[in-house]
């Protein structure tokens, strides 16, 4: 009774959460509201995840909820992992735009004539 309260709490947190980030994301906020909403049921109701696990063929419920945690984990890290490899390409464009807008000749900074390019907007 108390770990239900606590995990239906912390669900409940989740899903607030996930519902004041809706602009940022909202297909990513739905699907943690409908996950944080499920996970609530099943909370309370832990005899459907075994009549769910046993209609999908999984002998237990426990192993049932632990193959989906797995799953949204994996495609959560994947997520990151394309977001973090977009963001470095962004970098690394712009610290080639930068370099190549504010490079200067050598012979001019011999004599004292350095120019700096501006960035293009």
């Amino acid at each position: 009774m108390i770990i239900q309260f606590l995990l239906s709490s912390i669900l409940l947190g989740v899903f607030a959460y996930a519902l004041s980030q809706r602009r940022r994301s909202v297909p990513i906020s739905v699907a943690i509201m409908a996950i944080s909403l499920g996970g609530i049921v099943l909370v309370l109701f832990p005899e459907v995840t075994t009549r769910v696990a046993h209609a999908v063929g999984v002998g237990r419920g426990a192993d049932l909820v632990f193959y989906c945690f797995i799953l949204i984990t994996l495609a959560a890290i994947f997520n990151i992992h394309l977001r973090l490899r977009a963001t470095t390409e962004t970098i690394t464009e712009l610290a080639r735009a930068w370099a190549l807008a504010t490079a200067s000749c050598p012979d001019d900074t011999k004599a004292g004539r350095s120019h700096r390019a501006v960035l293009p907007n």
